[in-house]
């Protein structure tokens, strides 16, 4: 790996990759058995995944692998924002997160993670600039 941008690209995607399926198993603990659930929460395994797999292409220094990883923190980060949106939509309506934890803490939670998600893909971005 050359750059710091990439390294710590490299790291952040790898924190987050164990980061998202752990927080998310936690948060939806009352649904992980119910099958009409499913498709909650484990889009955040997928996610973590995709992020695990293109670090390990540029720890590995494979072909493309920083597009590789790009593409997966751009994948990330718009899954994450469609995310907060329906959160958005807990807060303003009062619904309710489904989840365990109350919905101010998941909706903060998630514009928190997903700025760390745009300054992964800003710097995955910028490391592979000539």
């Amino acid at each position: 790996m050359e750059g710091k941008p990439l390294k710590t690209a490299v790291t952040m995607a790898i924190i987050m990759g164990v980061f998202l399926p752990l927080a998310e198993t936690v948060r939806r603990a009352n649904q992980i058995f119910d099958l009409t659930k499913f498709f909650s929460w484990f889009d955040d395994y997928i996610l973590g995944s995709i992020l695990l797999i293109a670090a390990h292409l540029v720890r590995k220094k494979k072909h493309n692998s920083i597009s590789f990883l790009i593409a997966a923190w751009g994948i990330a980060a718009g899954a994450l924002f469609l995310s907060f949106l329906g959160q958005l939509e807990y807060y303003i309506t009062s619904a309710g997160d489904p989840g365990i934890f109350s919905t101010n803490f998941v909706t903060i939670a998630k514009v928190i993670i997903l700025g760390y998600m745009l300054v992964g893909l800003h710097l995955s971005i910028k490391s592979n600039a000539p």
